[in-house]
């Protein structure tokens, strides 16, 4: 009995050993299956991202660059609007000028604007016009629309318009700023780092004047600004009777000539005041001149009768 067991346990050890080696096998076989499965997706994966990369870096490039090309051929610089400071110089003739005040006080406070001088010139004589002198400021917007309202007040005997431009002037001013105000920062933080006092005084001294350039940098701007903003009209009017504001007829032109002969009159007159009054100094060494010659002349007029009777005897 021993015998057949020994036997019938070899046997089933041997199959359960042989199951055993086909198990290893199997597994062995599969895990190769799948790595070779595996290793040939990723060699495909790579294969793919290595491909697809350049193309989607070419998209992204061509993507990229078409906004900035877009953007380049897209932005136009826009040429800055000219600083102008405009000025007009204006003369009528009118009938009345207390009239023409209250008048043009009116056209000037509707254009935002004011009188800034008047200057009344009233006749001292018979034959001078009454003659006065406005300096106006209006938004330069408005100039024009105010100069032909004025106009219509009387008859124009002169008119014309001067512009400045000072664009680049801000530009620069403003550029000088910006480095003055760069330089200010720049100080204070040397100013919080120094240590002893001289280094403080020191820099004190530099902060101070740098700000000081910087209020009249500024104030410049301003001015300049102000200036541009608004316009100055220079204003004379000559005040004439009435119904001569529109044409000059006969009676006017006679005035104007005994006007002038009166003044040229007046003129050589006092010219020849002065001349009497240059000459004034001069007059004792005239007279003993004058006196000299008349004494010379007396005298050799003496000796020619003195020696005309001993010529006949």
């Amino acid at each position: 009995m021993k015998p057949q067991m020994w036997s019938v346990r070899m046997m089933s050890s041997l199959r359960s050993l042989r199951s055993i080696v086909l198990v290893g096998l199997l597994g062995g076989g599969s895990m190769a299956l799948n790595s070779c499965g595996s290793s040939q997706m990723a060699d495909k994966q790579v294969a793919s991202e290595v491909m697809s990369s350049p193309a989607s870096e070419m998209a992204d490039s061509k993507s990229a660059s078409k906004p900035d090309a877009v953007a380049s051929k897209s932005v136009v610089p826009i040429p800055q609007k000219p600083q102008l400071i405009r000025t007009a110089d204006l003369s009528l003739r009118l009938e009345s000028i207390d009239k023409m005040v209250v008048q043009v006080r009116r056209i000037v406070q509707a254009k935002q604007g004011d009188i800034y001088n008047f200057q009344d010139d009233r006749p001292q004589g018979n034959g001078e016009h009454r003659q006065a002198t406005l300096v106006l400021k209006v938004p330069s917007v408005a100039l024009d629309e105010t100069l032909t309202e004025i106009v219509k007040l009387g008859r124009v005997e002169n008119q014309s318009i001067k512009s400045e431009d000072v664009t680049q002037q801000l530009v620069d001013t403003d550029a000088r700023l910006k480095n003055l105000r760069q330089q200010e920062d720049l100080t204070r933080k040397i100013m919080d780092r120094s240590g002893s006092v001289k280094d403080i005084l020191a820099v004190s001294q530099q902060l101070s004047e740098i700000r000081e350039q910087i209020e009249q940098l500024d104030a410049s701007v301003k001015n300049l600004r102000q200036q541009v903003g608004y316009s100055t009209i220079n204003l004379k009017v000559e005040e004439v009777q009435s119904g001569n504001a529109g044409g000059d007829g006969f009676g006017v032109q006679v005035g104007e000539t005994w006007k002038n002969s009166t003044h040229s009159a007046g003129s050589l007159a006092t010219n020849l005041v002065l001349t009497l009054l240059w000459l004034l100094p001069f007059t004792p060494f005239m007279a003993i001149g004058f006196g000299s010659v008349y004494y010379m002349m007396r005298r050799r007029k003496r000796l020619a009768v003195v020696a005309k009777p001993k010529l006949e005897d």
